[in-house]
């Protein structure tokens, strides 16, 4: 190989490896602004938060813990079937929002929703109305021990119901839980929900944990 090969193949490759790092560089997403996810309404932790042993029933029929929030990422809403406005304009916001997401996001991502009506949610009444939405949403509820101790990690508030009143609601908050696939408790999304906002932000919180 002549001197002036030589010289060419070393010029070819540190162009190469400069363009290499400029690719990287561009490609290289910078790092989550907390300030602006705040004003989307998502709201991430300093540190993530452990979550506490409980024991709730699934929409299915089995038994549902802790443990089934570990292994994706899952979005937790707090409501009940029976509610006439925030619930079924929240789920329906949560089915936007992941039906715009990417297929590759969509796969790591569970939402679930925890009834605080044990009473008249049970599981089929559960199944049934998850149903609705055609989103492969999951419910849960169970012993208002137990949905007390979850709600209570996770800074939700609701009030138990009145049940001996005919039609009754449940006063509750309207945020969604995040949790990370290691099962810690991680930041909140805040209503109103901005779908668009949401739809942007969650891949790059999920790919960035």
């Amino acid at each position: 190989m002549s001197g002036v090969q030589k010289t060419v193949l070393v010029t070819v490759a540190a162009i190469a490896l400069v363009l290499g790092a400029v690719v990287a560089k561009v490609n290289r997403q910078a790092p989550l602004d907390r300030d602006v996810l705040s004003e989307s309404g998502i709201f991430l932790f300093d540190s993530p938060r452990s979550l506490p042993e409980v024991t709730l029933k699934a929409a299915t029929g089995d038994e549902w813990s802790e443990q089934d929030l570990t292994g994706q990422w899952d979005l937790l809403f707090f409501g009940y079937t029976f509610c006439p406005d925030i619930c079924p304009t929240t789920m329906a916001d949560l089915r936007k929002v992941v039906e715009s997401l990417p297929q590759e996001s969509r796969d790591q991502l569970q939402v679930t929703m925890v009834s605080v009506d044990p009473e008249r949610d049970t599981p089929k009444q559960l199944s049934e109305y998850l149903g609705y939405f055609k989103a492969g949403f999951k419910g849960v509820t169970g012993e208002p021990t137990e949905l007390a101790i979850l709600a209570q990690a996770l800074s939700v508030a609701y009030i138990p119901p009145d049940t001996s009143e005919e039609n009754y609601l449940v006063d509750h908050s309207g945020q969604v839980v995040m949790v990370n696939p290691e099962g810690q408790y991680v930041g909140f999304i805040r209503p109103p929900f901005k779908t668009a906002e949401l739809s942007r932000w969650l891949p790059r919180i999920m790919a960035s944990e």
